[in-house]
């Protein structure tokens, strides 16, 4: 399977999708002054709309990647596999790493969007953020974001 193309980034997020802007918002209410939110500050049952949507990812220091822990059910059902535990380098190539690379870089979160070309399904089209999480406020170690699909061109 080639790499997927990156889709279109956008640190301005401009969300779309309802569910992403409540997923935002909510991190960015945890979000205290200059510092991130970590992962325990999210409780399952305030976010319990969103959590098909949701996935989560953990940093690699040590190899400079990233793991999904967590893939929420909608998403493997539209993309039809379960990427829970495998790399971002293995599922989405160089455009994946350097886009966490990014996020965990800058710690601010990013907006993608576009077809899903990577399973030749470019009729569908996908809209994801990726939000930031430091256990220690500063140093970004996770990240907690959420997925949505519709029809390309609708």
């Amino acid at each position: 399977m080639k790499d997927p193309k990156p889709g279109i980034w956008d640190t301005d997020m401009k969300l779309e999708s309802p569910l992403l802007q409540r997923l935002h918002a909510l991190w960015r209410e945890k979000c205290q002054g200059q510092l991130l939110p970590a992962r325990a500050d999210f409780d399952p049952l305030e976010m319990r709309d969103c959590l098909g949507s949701v996935f989560l990812v953990e940093a690699l220091p040590e190899d400079d990647d990233f793991r999904y822990t967590l893939v929420g059910s909608d998403i493997t059902r539209a993309v039809r596999r379960d990427s829970t535990g495998k790399l971002i380098g293995e599922v989405f190539g160089a455009a994946g790493l350097a886009l966490y690379r990014k996020v965990r870089d800058e710690c601010r979160p990013i907006r993608v969007h576009g077809p899903v070309d990577w399973l030749g399904r470019d009729y569908i089209a996908y809209e994801t953020v990726v939000l930031p999480l430091a256990d220690d406020g500063k140093q970004v170690n996770r990240f907690i974001g959420g997925m949505v699909f519709r029809m390309a061109g609708g």
